[in-house]
């Protein structure tokens, strides 16, 4: 198969039938560096994946091979903004339908995950090693509304980390890769910039004075972040929440959010301006949000392949796999 275009070519050919592509017949191994026959998956010398179509296990996540293509990534603003266009792509296909306010929210996050209720606990809400988004139908339907576009925020900075990684390790998505992609959205400062990524997110199509940063400040509140370093990550997460915010315009249109400050009132909703003065439009340029953004995945690459952390993700991938 032409690894340009993804024409099948017959064995003898030498140059793909279709693009023109010179056409590899052998696989060198990343590993042992070991000249492999081009049918091989796996090295007939060290066993290690050639070309993996996805990243099956986490040796081969943590090897130098893809800590190298880590460290020399680089995406241009043209490439990422396609990464964006990919992700909602399959919005575009599917109408925002329902015959409540709520419905058509729940409608557009269920084209991203299931949406599905929970009904214990004092989350209003969570997202499900990244497969699945709960909320808490005991809550008005405004606040619901509020909490699935929060955790529909959550879902596609999941996607888009994703498929950044997937971009420069040129394989699909699997288990082993959401695993670590879950980990490091889940560390300490990652875990302040998803969360006000969310809420900046839901802050845009709830009406004036019902932004609620609550999670957001609980996690400020028990970090031991210096001030520079949390304003990074507020900008970090500003910069991913206003990506989010462009497409999903699209879809949760002038007409919708007038619906949902009618659920707020029909609610009785009484709004608390604290969190406003929360909200910044302080941003990075996108290269160099994206040249960070890569340089800590690589960070968190290096420093996660010790044993303990290993036992983590599997634990993670574990979840993954079964939920």
């Amino acid at each position: 198969m032409c690894d340009v275009c993804g024409t099948f070519n017959l064995k003898e050919n030498n140059y793909c039938t279709h693009c023109g592509n010179k056409l590899i017949t052998e696989h060198i191994c990343s590993f042992c560096g070991e000249v492999n026959p081009d049918y091989s998956t796996h090295c007939t010398h060290c066993l290690k994946q050639i070309n993996p179509i996805t990243i099956d296990d986490f040796d081969i996540l943590f090897s130098e091979y893809n800590e190298n293509l880590l460290l020399d990534a680089k995406i241009s603003d043209y490439e990422y903004n396609e990464l964006l266009s990919n992700i909602f792509l399959r919005a575009d296909y599917v109408d925002v339908y329902g015959d409540t306010t709520k419905s058509k929210i729940f409608s557009l996050a269920s084209v991203f995950a299931p949406c599905k209720p929970k009904s214990r606990g004092y989350e209003r809400g969570y997202i499900f090693f990244g497969n699945c988004i709960y909320y808490d139908d005991r809550l008005d339907d405004s606040v619901q509304i509020a909490t699935v576009i929060h955790e529909l925020a959550h879902y596609i900075l999941f996607n888009i980390i994703e498929s950044l990684l997937c971009d420069i390790f040129k394989v699909n998505t699997s288990s082993t890769l959401q695993s670590f992609v879950w980990y490091f959205l889940t560390l300490p400062k990652f875990k302040i910039m998803n969360e006000y990524c969310a809420h900046t997110v839901e802050g845009r199509f709830i009406p004036y004075g019902y932004q609620n940063y609550g999670s957001f400040n609980y996690l400020v509140e028990n970090t031991s972040l210096d001030d520079e370093s949390l304003k990074s990550m507020m900008m970090f997460g500003n910069n991913f929440a206003n990506e989010i915010i462009v497409y999903l315009e699209k879809y949760i249109d002038e007409d919708l959010r007038q619906e949902i400050k009618l659920q707020y009132k029909m609610d009785l909703k009484s709004p608390n301006y604290d969190s406003i003065f929360i909200e910044t439009s302080e941003m990075f340029p996108l290269n160099a949000k994206n040249s960070a953004i890569i340089n800590s995945l690589y960070d968190v690459l290096k420093e996660a392949s010790d044993s303990e952390t290993r036992k983590e993700l599997e634990f993670i991938k574990e979840g993954i796999e079964i939920s």
